[in-house]
């Protein structure tokens, strides 16, 4: 038996080195992924030696807009591709988005920035960067949304640039009465450049899955169902415009960590 399957080993390798049928092979495993036909951007992120910028084209359909920026580069000089010799193929990236929306609002938060390569090595007092920084504890988080340099970077987990520091203070401060629809709150504040959450149980799951959506962007279809259900028992209630407004801002936020997570992984 063993001796039959090295001989189909051998001869499926002298097929592959057979002019004939080389063809079909390299074909079959360098073939092109598209996207699909959903909402989200298409976006080149511009290397340099102590900087970055992402160039983002919000899309609503990213499988044409793919196929038309790969074929007409030229029409499309937001993105830039045509500034070095590289394939367009080996630069044009996408990220998924539910909503054309939410990638419009990206691309109006992290797209043409120039951001720093080494964030860490140059903030201060005075110019603390724009990156987001975690804490985590068994029944509790605390965002920094701006870090000075006496803070202990060992025990952090840095999120990234996920918003302007005051308007998302503002946005938290109201949400109180929302987080604690989803899980039983013990401590909530909002103030002086910090948010600080924690749950009365430690093992509440959508308390966890709220964790896990701000550390790494996802989460549970759990998660996105448990908030649809709350909106449905909110029909015909006064607050139900309030909880969509809460539920889109943690999808929107969801989907920046989640982005953000890409750019550290290339870079």
């Amino acid at each position: 038996m063993f001796d039959d399957i090295g001989f189909l080993v051998q001869e499926t390798f002298k097929e592959v080195e057979n002019p004939e049928t080389k063809g079909f092979f390299n074909n079959f495993f360098n073939k092109e992924e598209l996207p699909e036909e959903v909402p989200g951007f298409l976006y080149h992120l511009q290397k340099k030696a102590s900087t970055f910028v992402i160039r983002i084209h919000p899309s609503e359909n990213l499988k044409d807009d793919y196929k038309n920026i790969i074929k007409h580069p030229n029409l499309h000089p937001g993105l830039r591709l045509e500034e070095d010799s590289l394939p367009v193929k080996e630069k044009l990236k996408y990220f998924e988005c539910d909503r054309v929306e939410i990638a419009r609002n990206i691309k109006q938060h992290l797209g043409n920035k120039r951001f720093p390569m080494f964030e860490e090595r140059i903030f201060n007092v005075s110019d603390p960067g724009d990156s987001w920084w975690l804490s985590l504890e068994e029944n509790k988080i605390k965002i920094l949304f701006k870090l000075s340099h006496t803070e202990d970077l060992g025990r952090l987990i840095k999120l990234g640039p996920l918003g302007e520091m005051q308007k998302n203070i503002d946005i938290f401060g109201q949400l109180f009465g929302y987080f604690n629809m989803i899980f039983p709150v013990e401590d909530y504040s909002s103030a002086h450049g910090q948010l600080t959450i924690s749950c009365k149980e430690s093992e509440h799951l959508y308390f966890n899955l709220f964790k896990k959506l701000i550390t790494t962007g996802e989460t549970s279809h759990e998660f996105w169902d448990y908030l649809r259900r709350l909106e449905v028992e909110a029909e015909g209630k006064p607050f139900l415009a309030s909880l969509q407004q809460a539920n889109y801002f943690l999808m929107e936020l969801g989907f920046i960590r989640s982005f953000w997570k890409s750019i550290e992984q290339d870079l």
